[in-house]
């Protein structure tokens, strides 16, 4: 019988009836997409036991790795920092979240280190100090030893080896030390560099890092590859490491949050046709601060400084393995960075522009190094409210798709396309390039937080005061190092 022929008495018990199970369907969540309960797995490699279960600090397992295999999408990971280090590599491959509901790896300050340490008695004396351990092979990257915590140098090859340096020989997998006077490899206690690279991502998306350091890996200390959207990176740390201390290729997206990178190959190393962006991070004392090939990337609220070749330097490509990466603008590379500190101390150069690269510069300084900003006759750079201080080559401009304008300079030169101009040719270089028309070169000061100050002040832009240099100081605190 239809429900309108009913008596009314029922057709108030009928809605009644639904009523309650619509509430009791809502409060469930059994309406929502993410109406399962994630797991949670702990990790202590003191206390822990792989042969656990993981989901409780009671019943933690022992490994990264042990964790991952448990996982599944949207489940969570947390270490517990025991104040020794988990000597292993974690790999994340196809496993992830999703754009509400990420999986969470909470770090809580530990460190995972790809170090492995090596017994004495594996090094066979060849003569003259020197000892030699046959691996069964060389980890990718650039591998080498550690003693006590400190990197040991490296020579270029066998024959020039001095004592307290290493070579490693990658074709046959072995390495050569050659040991101080009086000592054998038993009195330094080595370690090598045996783990690829720490927080690994093959095709793994909406995963969130926290809170973690990574530590001498031979290759990179966060290394994303293949379809990986959605990636990020709060309070970690990337040090000593043999290539790269943040990483990611392809066309992958990632975001990062207050970084400190240090003492790797690369501070940032980002390629392809990837995505990033970087707010706080300061990436120091390596070989490049932060390099760029390809992609589109993002430097805002950063320092990047002292370090030995040059500062940030971006670079178009044309990786061969992505489909129609000639015609994808994204492989050229492009670079939006404001409020940026770049600090040379005596680095080659603080920002350079290659091979077709653009850079979009604002509110910034660079200061210190040989070249304050270089850009090929390909590439083209946007530089405004900037200073350029303390720099032998102010800027050095080979292209003509260049746009400066309301910048400080300190004195120094100006290269434009073939012609050098010095300090006091000033207004002959605005006359050729067209460039500069409302910049000054004034005797700058420059803070550790990036604040500039000049004596002619403020510049005006459509009848507004305009800060030149950072507009916030860079202070940033660190979870350790």
């Amino acid at each position: 019988m239809p429900e309108t022929f009913l008596p009314c008495a029922s057709r108030c018990l009928t809605k009644q009836f639904y009523s309650i199970l619509l509430c009791i369907w809502l409060i469930s969540g059994v309406w929502s997409p993410s109406f399962v309960q994630a797991a949670t797995y702990y990790v202590n490699n003191q206390t822990g036991s792989d042969e656990h279960d993981g989901l409780s600090e009671k019943s933690s397992v022992a490994t990264i790795a042990r964790a991952i295999a448990l996982c599944q999408t949207s489940d969570r990971i947390e270490l517990c920092n025991t104040g020794r280090s988990y000597r292993e590599s974690m790999l994340f491959r196809k496993l992830g979240g999703t754009p509400d509901r990420p999986l969470v790896l909470e770090g809580n300050g530990a460190v995972v280190s790809g170090l492995q340490a090596l017994e004495a008695s594996q090094w066979k004396s060849i003569g003259e100090g020197v000892y030699v351990l046959h691996l069964e092979k060389t980890p990718y990257g650039n591998p080498f030893l550690v003693s006590r915590g400190k990197r040991l140098p490296a020579a270029k090859n066998r024959d020039v080896l001095k004592e307290g340096e290493h070579y490693w020989d990658r074709k046959t997998s072995r390495v050569y030390f050659y040991c101080e006077a009086g000592k054998q490899p038993a009195d330094y206690e080595l370690d090598a560099t045996l783990q690829i690279s720490g927080f690994t991502l093959t095709s793994a998306s909406y995963i969130s890092c926290r809170n973690l350091i990574c530590e001498y890996f031979s290759n990179d200390g966060f290394n994303i590859h293949g379809d990986c959207r959605g990636i990020r990176l709060e309070n970690v740390i990337a040090r000593h490491n043999g290539d790269d201390g943040i990483s990611i290729h392809e066309a992958g997206g990632l975001i990062v949050q207050n970084a400190y990178v240090h003492d790797n190959f690369y501070g940032i190393q980002d390629v392809n046709a990837s995505r990033s962006v970087y707010n706080g991070v300061l990436s120091e004392m390596n070989q490049v601060g932060v390099s760029l090939v390809g992609g589109y990337h993002s430097l805002v609220d950063c320092q990047i400084r002292k370090n030995a070749r040059s500062e940030i330097d971006i670079a178009g490509s044309n990786p061969g393995h992505l489909i129609g990466a000639e015609q994808n603008l994204l492989c050229q590379t492009i670079l939006f960075a404001q409020n940026v500190s770049v600090f040379g101390a005596g680095s080659q150069m603080g920002l350079s522009v290659r091979n077709g690269a653009r850079a979009i510069m604002e509110h910034s300084v660079i200061s210190g190094s040989g070249t304050g900003v270089y850009v090929d006759r390909l590439s083209h750079c946007h530089l405004t409210l900037t200073a350029v201080s303390q720099c032998d080559i102010v800027l050095n401009l080979q292209s003509k798709q260049c746009f400066c304008d309301f910048n400080l300079y300190s004195p120094g030169q100006f290269h434009w396309l073939e012609t050098v101009y010095a300090a006091d040719q000033w207004s002959e270089y605005q006359n050729a390039s067209q460039l500069d028309p409302h910049s000054r070169i004034e005797e700058l000061t420059v803070g550790a937080d990036g604040a500039v100050s000049a004596p002619g002040g403020a510049m005006i832009f459509s009848g507004r005061k305009q800060i030149v240099g950072p507009t916030a100081p860079f202070s940033l605190r660190f979870l350790q190092d």
